[in-house]
């Protein structure tokens, strides 16, 4: 068993070029603590395998690797969700297309048949499935390491048997229609610089092509084909894509576009006419 100070571990931090909030988060991750509980200690007790893992733990965050790679876990509106390497870690922002599909769908009673497309951890639909308990999900993915993220989440939130997952480029394994189609496909054009964090997320979760819109000219043009008569597609879109998502040739009408927190329209939903 070691004992650190208060005052070791701000000089662990120091040394590592990590906050002093994170690493008290990376240490309470360890021990299993809360991180409001440990702010409070003078002293900590750990174990030789836990000062390790520490070391460990900082040197990843050094190096740039998101809080929630380090964890393997993300929150979501308020749910904790599984992400890896192969899974786009959740994003506030995206937490938005649940408050657009909820002012849509004011009754939560509804028999609602729901496609997360490009699911990754799954975090919309397995949410959207949370707050609507009639509701069924067909979560789709093209990664099949991705889509096991997705049941594991679908799973610890109880909801699998609501749930179906099928491996799908887009729409191309897709052969039923539903009522919403919901999605937070890739939108960053190839020339993007990323910062360090978003590089350990996947690829091909967050590039299309080289003005990020390739994603959109698949999804807008092939979505009618799969949602019924009143049905919608709800899309997340980058900050500057508001006026080209517009311009995609498609069926479905742009009914309303929401802004995120930093007054950037990043959500949109499109209805038939």
């Amino acid at each position: 068993m070691k004992t650190l100070t208060k005052d070791a571990l701000k000089n662990l931090a120091i040394g590592y070029n990590v906050s002093y909030r994170e690493t008290l988060l990376l240490l309470a991750h360890i021990i299993n603590d809360e991180h409001s509980h440990l702010f409070f200690e003078k002293t900590y007790d750990i174990s030789a395998d836990d000062y390790q893992n520490l070391h460990l733990f900082l040197s990843r965050r050094n190096k740039g690797e998101p809080i929630a790679k380090i964890f393997g876990r993300k929150e979501f509106y308020g749910f904790s969700f599984k992400t890896t390497k192969d899974t786009l870690d959740p994003r506030p922002e995206t937490e938005l297309l649940i408050d657009l599909f909820k002012k849509y769908h004011l009754d939560n009673s509804q028999h609602l048949q729901i496609l997360d497309l490009g699911a990754g951890t799954g975090c919309i639909g397995i949410t959207l499935l949370k707050f609507f308990p009639n509701a069924v999900c067909c979560f789709s993915d093209m990664s099949a390491k991705a889509l096991s993220i997705t049941q594991e989440n679908a799973t610890m939130h109880r909801v699998l048997d609501r749930s179906e997952f099928i491996l799908s480029n887009w729409f191309e394994n897709i052969d039923k229609k539903f009522d919403v189609i919901i999605s937070n496909p890739p939108y960053v054009a190839t020339s993007y610089e990323l910062d360090r964090e978003t590089m350990y997320d996947p690829e091909i979760a967050l590039f299309a092509g080289s003005d990020g819109m390739d994603a959109y000219r698949n999804i807008l043009p092939n979505a009618p084909k799969y949602l019924n008569s009143e049905g919608a597609l709800l899309l997340e879109i980058g900050y500057d894509q508001a006026e080209k998502i517009k311009q995609i040739p498609s069926e479905l009408k742009l009914a309303r576009m929401e802004k995120d927190l930093a007054g950037i329209r990043r959500a949109c939903i499109f209805r038939f006419f």
